[in-house]
């Protein structure tokens, strides 16, 4: 027989081999392999919640009314109840138990489950107030300074404004009148937001939400991490501070603004005080030296919101990266909506989840700051193409 000529050739340890397959049958009930199918079904499912959940926040946030909000905070709870299910049974698994350092580190970031750690009732409760938060936030208008009768939203008025009055009058009252409109407004849900924060944070075992929010960073050291960066920057950064504030005593005076102490935050041009290029004219240092603002030339040559995008990607194409795909320039909104509509106006970047969706979001306007921010949110974009085949936990 086949068997015998097997045998007689001296080959019978093959037929032990061929016993494999029943060791491999074997290792589907291991820890090892329980725990990888595990993260590979639950990474999968959450991708494609994650695809609904993210196109039912973009209709909200592009568009925003009781329906759509609706939609939203639905979609969004799903997502996180989904997210409370997984990571409740990640939490089941020994880690110590595994060897694949991907499966572990992923069974680590499913553990901490974040607010969905919440109560079913409080979690609903907590999506819902931190919808409203942003909503206070997006519709927020004020009177205008001179007349007192027209309404100004964050886009485009009171940030041009805000860039370009050198009123210091109308500057202030402008900056305390936005916050009137949205911060004190959304004050009394930010204290709520942080207790269910709190709580949500105890439940995943962490001391307060501060320790869960750098958890995902997975370093055990990062906020000394960022302490040393920052006293790394103190020096130039105390230095700068004390040039801007001369500049604006020299420009606006003592009774506005102090040779000591901290700046007028309003005088600085931006609602935030986050960037101080809108007062370039007050603050370079050689004021007879040929301006290198771009946004007088952009103007002069037509530049449009779109054009702005298009050269940011031929910017990224000539180092070799991705060009936007079509359906980029077919669902970002680049520049605010002439229909009248309730928008979230800060510029942001948006992954679909499905390969092929990457939108932008931005009320843009032609100057050069907006221009720096263009090319931020493209660079986001970049990273979402480069890394649209990772698994959903790497994206």
């Amino acid at each position: 027989t086949k068997m015998q000529w097997w045998l007689a050739a001296g080959l019978g340890p093959l037929l032990v081999l061929a016993q494999e397959p029943v060791q491999t049958a074997l290792d589907y009930n291991s820890v090892e392999y329980k725990a990888k199918k595990f993260v590979d079904d639950a990474e999968e499912t959450l991708r494609i919640q994650a695809i609904s959940s993210t196109f039912a926040s973009w209709g909200y946030e592009s568009n925003i009314t009781d329906a759509t909000q609706k939609v939203s905070e639905a979609s969004q709870t799903q997502f996180e109840l989904l997210n409370k299910k997984l990571g409740k049974e990640a939490q089941m698994f020994d880690i110590t138990q595994i060897e694949d350092h991907e499966v572990i580190r992923k069974l680590k970031l499913m553990k901490n489950i974040g607010t969905a750690a919440l109560p079913e009732k409080k979690l609903k409760e907590f999506i819902s107030l931190t919808s409203n938060m942003g909503k206070k936030y997006s519709t927020a208008k004020v009177f205008d300074f001179e007349t007192r009768k027209k309404k100004f939203s964050l886009e485009p008025e009171l940030t041009e404004m805000l860039a370009k009055s050198r009123n210091a009058e109308e500057l202030k009252y402008y900056w305390e009148q936005w916050r009137e409109s949205s911060g004190k407004q959304i004050k009394p849900m930010y204290h709520k937001y942080v207790d269910m924060y709190n709580e949500a944070a105890t439940l995943n075992g962490f001391k307060d939400a501060s320790i869960m929010k750098v958890d995902p960073y997975e370093s055990d050291t990062f906020q000394e991490e960022m302490e040393e960066t920052w006293l790394g920057l103190k020096p130039l950064y105390e230095q700068l501070h004390a040039y801007v504030r001369s500049k604006l005593h020299g420009f606006y005076g003592e009774d506005i603004v102090k040779n000591s102490g901290p700046l007028p935050a309003h005088l600085l041009g931006n609602m935030w005080a986050q960037s101080w290029s809108n007062i370039a004219d007050i603050l370079k240092p050689y004021p007879n030296k040929p301006s290198i603002n771009v946004t007088g030339e952009m103007i002069k040559q037509g530049w449009t919101p779109t054009k702005m995008f298009q050269k940011a990607d031929d910017f990224f194409q000539s180092m070799g990266l991705d060009k936007m795909p079509d359906k980029f320039w077919s669902g970002s909104i680049l520049e605010k909506p002439a229909d009248g509509r309730e928008l979230t106006c800060h510029a942001s970047a948006w992954d679909f989840y499905n390969g092929e969706d990457f939108r932008i979001k931005q009320c843009t306007r032609v100057n050069q700051e907006d221009f720096v921010t263009v090319n931020h949110e493209m660079g986001h974009i970049q990273y979402y193409l480069q890394y649209k085949n990772q698994s959903y936990f790497y994206r």
